[in-house]
């Protein structure tokens, strides 16, 4: 693939990752211990970050526009959070009982977040997926549930099936349910009904034709890593519609749609589901995960009362995550979602602008501070639209902008956080614009 000297210079940049790299495939298979953050050649190995700046192990700086997979939204190293962190980890970071600050988040998460009457704590958001779907079986006495192509909830097998598509195969109103990862038994893939993500009338039908063994639909408001694509607000709708008159558990998957409103995307949208799965932002940048809902739904986890599910993890509540959260919350004010959102906007204005100026087509999409930059002229509304962009052209503009300065996200999906100015959004498009000369 012609690159327009893009992989070179970057090559020729970033020495020190290559042989880290490298040399750790020694002891990580492929080099890393995270698939979602490897690129080819090799990632960039990164040493430090400060506010919306990350420094590499060859001391290239960059303006950080992936925070972390979305996570990190007042920036890295914020000092309240490092001074709550320095704090707690001096009287310990982990205990074998319960912690104050777990009650303060828990308190702030069910205060904020609409569908939240009861909540607990995991380590991720795939341990948030995995209890909720848990819970939903529980409460409906049902097995199979529903998801959308496309849809990204973690790494647990049952909502490892077609994550990323099936772009060219089967009907897209009817979404074939493909295992995602080798090592996912069939029987779990039989569980799984699979929905096309914008489409309020096909998703009906499908529902439809299995209402009655469906325990749960999980859906993000937001459609985070196949693209930052907003749900359609009347599609969210029939998902709640159809799930109440027929008994079945609607969760939201918040994972990152959490950055789009102060009580997540069910409140922008104004859609309450039965229950949410929560991660990243809530943790202040720590490990961490939430799931929550409805009391009769969540009560099947009172350890008082013999518990229907047993939860349990040495570091579920840990001190040092339910800190980091508690502090990020409690800065995260309107007034906080209200900038961050007039900055993304800029962004997206910006790239649509630029790429007008080369004649190349582009979407962008997004919602609140949340973007994603598709290179096709055609309406990006599901992950099929995604994968159908120009993809050669995707990885070529990755490249570039990291050789500008700019820290992206492979896909082009990405996030602005709190320390940014005008100034950043302007250096990205600036970027754009001189990695699309270059092409």
């Amino acid at each position: 693939m012609a690159t327009n000297g893009e992989l070179k210079r970057y090559l020729e940049m970033t020495p020190g990752s290559r042989a880290i790299f490298e040399a750790g495939k020694r002891y990580l298979p492929g080099g890393d211990t995270r698939s979602s953050v490897y690129w080819e050649p090799y990632p960039t190995v990164l040493e430090r970050g400060q506010g919306f700046r990350l420094w590499d192990v060859d001391g290239v700086e960059r303006i950080d526009f992936v925070a972390t997979m979305t996570t990190l939204i007042m920036g890295h190293a914020h000092p309240e959070v490092v001074l709550a962190l320095q704090d707690q980890a001096a009287k310990g970071t982990a205990f074998g009982a319960p912690v104050e600050a777990q009650y303060r988040l828990g308190e702030i998460l069910c205060d904020r977040i609409p569908s939240l009457e009861l909540v607990r704590f995991t380590n991720s958001g795939t341990e948030a997926t995995l209890n909720c779907i848990r819970a939903a079986r529980a409460y409906t006495g049902r097995t199979r549930i529903a998801k959308v192509e496309g849809g990204y909830h973690g790494t647990h097998d049952v909502v490892s099936v077609s994550v990323r598509g099936a772009q060219g195969n089967g009907d897209p109103r009817r979404p074939p349910a493909i295992a995602s990862s080798a090592g996912i038994p069939q029987s779990t893939v039989d569980e799984v009904v699979v929905i096309p993500f914008n489409d309020t009338d096909a998703s009906r039908e499908v529902l439809a034709e299995h209402a009655g063994e469906l325990a749960a639909v999980i859906v993000e408001p937001v459609l985070g890593g196949s693209g930052m694509v907003p749900a359609d607000p009347q599609y969210l709708a029939m998902l709640r519609e159809v799930t109440r008159d027929n008994g079945i558990v609607l969760i939201f998957d918040e994972v990152i749609s959490m950055r789009v409103a102060r009580g997540g995307a069910q409140e922008h949208y104004g859609i309450t589901p039965d229950m949410t799965a929560l991660g990243k932002t809530i943790g202040g940048g720590l490990p961490v995960g939430a799931f929550g809902g409805k009391q009769d739904i969540m009560e099947q986890y009172d350890p008082a009362s013999g518990p229907k599910i047993s939860h349990a993890g040495t570091f579920q509540g840990n001190p040092m995550s339910m800190v980091a959260g508690v502090t990020t919350m409690e800065l995260l004010t309107p007034e906080v979602y209200a900038r961050l959102d007039g900055l993304a906007e800029r962004l997206r204005e910006g790239v649509r602008a630029v790429c007008a100026e080369f004649d190349i087509p582009v979407q962008v999409t997004g919602l609140a501070s949340l973007f994603g930059v598709h290179f096709t002229g055609d309406p990006v509304r599901t992950y099929r639209d995604v994968a159908a962009s120009d993809q050669a052209l995707q990885q070529q503009v990755f490249w570039g902008l990291m050789n500008e300065g700019i820290f992206a996200a492979r896909r082009l999906i990405g996030c602005v956080s709190m320390p940014m100015e005008e100034t950043e959004i302007d250096t990205y498009v600036e970027a754009l614009r001189k990695v699309l000369a270059r092409r």
